[in-house]
Formats: C-alpha cells, sequence, structure tokens
C-alpha cells in the first residue's frame, strides 16, 4: 500500500529500529496489486496492503481501518458546510489513483453499487501516488480528487487543501497484512507485524 508506506510506516520504523537493532528493513512503494504480485513471487516477506481484491493464495490480516474522503483545494469561503450531493461531486473534473490500486478499487465499489461507472466520469487524469494527485489539485481549483484521510494532515492544517463531504457516498476501508498462505513468516516479519498491530492501538 503507497498510503501506508508513505504517511504511516515511515513514523514507526524509528522505534522499530531502536527495538529491533539487528532487523534490516527494506520498503517497497507500490500499489496494492503489485504487493500481492511480489509476495507470491517470493520477493517480499510481509506486504501491506488496501484493496478489496483477494488471491486464494495469501493470507490477510486485518491492521488498521482506513477512510477515503474527497477533497479540493482550499476556496476563501472554506469546505462545503453541509454534505454536497453526489452528483455534484461526480461532475468535477476528477483525479483518481491509477488502475491496481486499492484506492480507486474501494471508489469503484462504491460508484458500482449505485451503478455508476468510472467510464461515465468526467477523468481529469489517473495518477500513481496519492502525492501526485495532491500537487494537481493544489494547482487545479476545479478538480477533485479522492485520497485516504491519512494522507491530508499536513495540507489541511496547511489550508493547502479542503475535504468535500459527500453525501450518501461512504468510502471505508481496511489496511490489511498480508503473505503467503501456508508459509510461516520469517522471525522479522512477525516482530515488525506484531510492533505495527502495536502502534495501531495507540492511534
Amino acid at each position: 500500500s503507497t498510503t501506508l508506506s508513505q504517511y504511516v510506516l515511515p513514523a514507526w520504523l524509528p522505534a522499530f529500529q531502536r527495538r529491533y537493532p539487528q532487523v534490516q528493513l527494506s520498503l517497497l512503494n507500490v500499489n496494492s496489486e503489485r504487493i500481492a504480485e511480489a509476495l507470491l513471487r517470493g520477493e517480499l516477506d510481509l506486504g501491506f496492503v488496501e484493496g478489496r481484491s483477494r488471491s486464494r493464495d495469501l493470507h490477510y490480516e486485518l491492521l488498521m481501518p482506513d477512510e477515503l474522503v474527497a477533497v479540493r483545494r482550499a476556496t476563501p469561503a472554506g469546505p462545503p458546510p453541509t454534505p454536497v450531493p453526489l452528483a455534484e461531486a461526480l461532475a468535477y473534473p476528477l483525479v483518481l489513483r491509477e488502475r491496481g490500486s486499492g484506492t480507486l478499487e474501494v471508489l469503484e465499489f462504491a460508484l458500482r453499487a449505485r451503478k455508476i461507472k468510472l467510464n461515465d466520469l468526467k477523468v481529469a487524469c489517473y495518477l500513481d501516488s496519492t502525492e501526485a494527485i495532491k500537487g494537481y489539485l493544489e494547482a487545479a481549483p476545479e478538480a477533485l480528487g479522492f485520497v485516504s484521510r491519512q494522507a491530508l494532515k499536513r495540507e489541511l492544517a496547511a489550508g493547502l487543501l479542503e475535504l468535500v463531504p459527500v453525501e450518501n457516498l461512504e468510502l471505508a476501508r481496511q489496511f490489511e497484512a498480508g503473505w503467503v498462505q501456508g508459509q510461516p513468516l520469517t522471525r522479522a516479519a512477525q516482530r515488525f507485524l506484531g510492533f505495527a498491530q502495536e502502534q495501531v492501538k495507540q492511534l
């Protein structure tokens, strides 16, 4: 999960390294689909994913909940005081994550439940990182994006972006740890998973 690897895990790593200085860490920052592929190829010991897709060859355990939110460049008037209708939100030029991203998958699933297809929307572009989406939105006041709430703390605090609540659009999801089914985790991976679970309890 690029969301976890960019906005959650980095703050945990120093404390983990202090506790387990003998463990050598290497972090791969790619989307959920590519994480699953790397696990199955034996390139990773442990992965963290956010999509709804499930491979029967992988075992998953819940790590923490998350929520996708609609966001745009901050306006003088501030965020809408009440949720905007879904049709109004989807009329914006949309900036979305790329295919294979868990973020896009969650949004697509929610829209499909309302019989709305991505092909029917006005998508300005698909970008391969949340940072790219945020940068685009800061330069495009007419656009709207959907990203994890975890990724917006600095931009919201700095007044660069603002949330746009949307009626009848729940985009809850969950981050999960994943590894190859039937294959025991390495000692290092066990330690990191246990440490991550400890950190989640403190959030």
